[in-house]
């Protein structure tokens, strides 16, 4: 039997409570005050902070990654590759060709006369809201940099920061609960498979 890696299992852990708390949000508040209370956090601080994590959910951060596997641990570059084909395939098939019309929060209550804070510098979309990149793309490629680390202690520290991602997806109002909480499934789910696919070949 392959043995798992602690921190995977650590990163696992801590994506299960993110999906449970994720989804009795959405199940306690209506899709209006899941955002109006997010909303009403907004500090000038968390402006930063949030633009900062949303950040690392796009591109540059798996480019990294992908380089420092090449120099490091080249036999972890193939999984890495194909979960990062999968996961991007999933949520831009599903954005595009499942639900190409489903509105984003700015767009959604656009003719709700609510004055809505929008992060200054942040350009609003309104459209392929399901399911967020940003979020796969965190959850994605800090289970790797877990991995690669090697200790149970990263497996929280990536986790919580792949949870931040998600969080500022919609304090930036740029996506609901919902999608957050689905991207984050794709983005750990390619991820693991492929881990296991390779396990014996990538193990430490």
């Amino acid at each position: 039997m392959k043995r798992l890696n602690g921190a995977w299992i650590a990163y696992g852990i801590v994506f299960i409570l993110f999906e449970i708390v994720v989804g009795r949000y959405m199940a306690v508040f209506d899709r209006f005050d899941q955002m109006r209370i997010i909303n009403n956090w907004h500090a000038f601080k968390l402006d930063y902070l949030f633009r900062a994590l949303t950040f690392a959910g796009e591109l540059l951060i798996p480019i990294l990654v992908l380089i420092l596997f090449v120099y490091k641990k080249r036999a972890w570059v193939k999984p890495f590759l194909f979960s990062y084909a999968i996961s991007t395939l999933i949520v831009q098939g599903l954005k595009h060709l499942v639900f190409p019309t489903a509105l984003r929060p700015y767009a959604y209550f656009k003719a709700v006369d609510i004055p809505w804070y929008l992060v200054p510098g942040v350009e609003m979309n309104e459209y392929n809201s399901f399911p967020s990149g940003h979020t796969a793309a965190a959850w994605f490629c800090f289970m790797w940099i877990a991995l690669f680390i090697n200790k149970r202690w990263a497996g929280f520290a990536m986790a919580i920061l792949a949870c931040g991602v998600g969080i500022s997806r919609v304090y930036l109002f740029q996506h609901f609960p919902v999608d957050v909480a689905f991207g984050a499934f794709i983005g750990i789910s390619s991820s693991s498979i492929f881990y296991y696919i390779y396990h014996e070949n990538i193990a430490a």
